[in-house]
């Protein structure tokens, strides 16, 4: 009896380390609430990952665990694979392997007759189904939706068809099905490059790769599990130039799941201090796992470290949202000249008006729902005046604390008419990014903005709440507004958004390149034609904008706001003779010969001031 037992016991043995020579695959790793995706229609669904993975390449795909949603009913389940996505009379066709399945629990595990190997060519895994019947009042139930999905934005790789939705393979993400998230399917993997212990580290996003030279810094890598065991536990270095740092080799806790191939786990890393300025190569190698060798054929990471002699300047941008209907909105107004007033040029402030004569737009860049309103940098939304905070002119807290974020560069603007007649207001920025960035996510948008913007009807009058208020009275920023009467019928506005360079003042395309050099400047120009604006009531009081956002979040990582010049090609409107005099008493002709008084009293082209006049 000992013989039978010893030889189950074996094969227990050899079943169970099959099974664990096996590693999951696919977007879902392990953790997530899945949900049910679905066209609410009878129909078959073909839904496919396409394994493009260099990594994978000599591993064999055993099978593949496709999620099912217990409250969908669905008939006719395969899964399958194939070297392309193909159609016949409407149907999918695979090439390579296919297997049916029963829809039966939460997960099933499809197993292909023989393994199929993972060739550079890739291929497309996927399984199909069919939802038999509909009942209309279920439809929009989405317990009964068929595709389980994971939240994910991770959906480049997945496609789908469906017998009358979709009727062509079409990539997920170019679906209205992709909001639920990416499918949970997973494929299951075998082979000698599955190891026990391996672990990759991945490069961070070149956004955060600059620093002041002398300067600490801690940057949050990721871990990649792509091994069978759970770590706890990992060895590595880190080297500057091919020169280790003088620790040893550093030794951290961390909780990273294995199994699930791709599976990760944040990393805080603390570079070394650099005292000179310029780039610096960085290796993160990742040596022991649970103190086993890391057996990953990539172990670690390696990327370009900009330290830098100084950080530019970060202008953060405000922008407001008030009315002259709007009774409270006067505490916005005393937010922003109180802004101006202690920070002067270094304040990008735009106050965008909402149904009174100085409105441009009804959409606006952010999302409002009430009136005051305030958004520094398109991400933190404030109250206009007191911040977040509270208190007396508290919005200057908020915007200190933005101003302290490094900016990814600097940017100057520039705005000279480029017509005689001034209906044509030329703005030129100049972006300076800080390091190289490949795939830089930066784009500009321009806003013309006036000061000074006045007018006689009950319209332009503005609600004031502020009236008598005693407290307010008592605060240096609301006592302009408290002394004085609602509505205020002598009131000038600053800051008005009166033009915006496209729609909602969102990131132009092309005005910056894909990819970006650091420390080279690239120039844009904009034209904003003003002929038909009523708003321009004073040419000398026009102040344009100019916005630098990643468009990947929709931030606003720096801005500037100028005066316009009042030069034309490069030659100032007529100076009197007062301002032919240069601060030391002296002016020049073209050549650089200063000029007597009876010279400045001849009608000519002179310098003055470091700028070009005509008299």
């Amino acid at each position: 009896m000992k013989k039978p037992l010893l030889l189950l016991f074996a094969l227990l043995a050899v079943c169970t380390m099959q099974a664990q020579e096996e590693i999951l695959y696919g977007v879902y790793t392990g953790s997530g609430t899945l949900k049910g995706m679905g066209t609410q229609k009878a129909e078959t669904y073909d839904v496919a990952m396409h394994l493009q993975d260099p990594a994978l390449v000599g591993m064999q795909i055993v099978g593949i665990n496709v999620p099912l949603n217990e409250g969908a009913t669905v008939t006719d389940c395969k899964a399958w694979l194939t070297s392309e996505l193909a159609l016949d009379g409407g149907k999918n066709v695979a090439d390579i392997a296919e297997a049916e399945f029963t829809a039966d629990g939460k997960w099933v595990e499809v197993t292909f007759a023989e393994p199929y190997t993972v060739t550079e060519a890739g291929l497309y895994a996927g399984y199909t189904l069919t939802v038999p019947s509909v009942v209309a009042s279920q439809d929009a139930d989405p317990n009964k939706r068929p595709i389980m999905c994971v939240s994910s934005e991770d959906i480049g790789n997945l496609y789908i068809h469906t017998s009358r939705s979709v009727r062509k393979w079409r990539q997920l993400a170019e679906t209205a099905y992709y909001s639920t998230g990416a499918y949970a399917m997973v494929v299951r993997l075998k082979g000698p490059q599955v190891k026990e212990y391996a672990v990759s580290v991945l490069p961070p996003d070149e956004l955060s790769t600059y620093v002041l030279k002398g300067k600490s810094v801690t940057l949050t890598l990721q871990l990649e599990n792509h091994g069978l065991a759970d770590i706890t536990n990992i060895d590595y270095y880190v080297a500057i130039d091919g020169q280790r740092a003088e620790e040893a080799d550093r030794h951290v806790n961390v909780s990273l799941k294995g199994g699930y191939y791709g599976r990760r786990a944040n990393l805080k890393v603390q570079l070394p201090v650099v005292s000179e300025a310029g780039s610096r190569e960085v290796n993160v190698v990742v040596t022991k796992l649970n103190g086993k060798d890391n057996e990953d054929a990539a172990p670690g990471t390696t990327f370009s470290m900009a330290y830098l002699s100084e950080y530019p300047k970060h202008k953060p941008l405000m922008e407001e949202y008030t009315g002259t209907w709007c009774q409270y909105c006067p505490r916005g107004m005393a937010g922003m000249e109180g802004m101006n007033k202690l920070y002067g040029d270094d304040f990008v402030g735009v106050a965008f008006h909402n149904g009174d004569p100085m409105q441009v737009t009804a959409l606006y860049p952010n999302d409002v729902n009430s009136f005051p309103n305030g958004y520094l940098d398109r991400v933190l939304n404030v109250n206009p005046f007191s911040g977040t905070n509270g208190g007396s002119l508290g919005i200057k807290d908020d915007w200190k604390r933005r101003q302290n974020i490094i900016a990814p560069a600097s940017i100057e603007l520039k705005a000279v008419w480029a017509d005689e007649a001034q209906t044509k207001l030329e703005v030129t920025s100049t972006t300076t990014f800080v390091r190289d960035f490949k795939n830089s996510p930066y784009q500009l948008t321009y806003i013309l903005t006036a000061d000074g913007l006045k007018g006689d009807t009950n319209d332009w009058w503005q609600v004031n709440a502020l009236s008598g208020d005693a407290e307010a009275k008592k605060d240096p920023y609301l006592a302009v507004f408290a002394n004085q009467s609602s509505p205020i019928k002598n009131i000038e506005y600053n800051d008005v958004a009166i033009q915006l360079s496209n729609s909602r003042a969102l990131a132009m395309e092309g005005t910056l390149p894909g990819s970006v050099e650091g420390g080279k400047g690239y120039e844009h120009k904009y034209v904003f034609d003003v002929t038909e604006n009523e708003l321009v009531q004073d040419k000398t009081k026009l102040r344009p904008v100019v916005v630098l956002i990643d468009t990947t979040t929709g931030e606003a990582v720096n801005a500037d706001k100028v005066g316009v010049s009042s030069e034309t090609d490069g030659i100032s409107e007529i100076p009197s003779d007062d301002e032919l005099q240069r601060a030391d008493g002296k002016s020049y002709d073209l050549q650089g010969r200063e000029l007597n008084a009876a010279h400045r009293a001849m009608r000519g082209i002179y310098i003055v001031n470091g700028k070009k006049v005509i008299r």
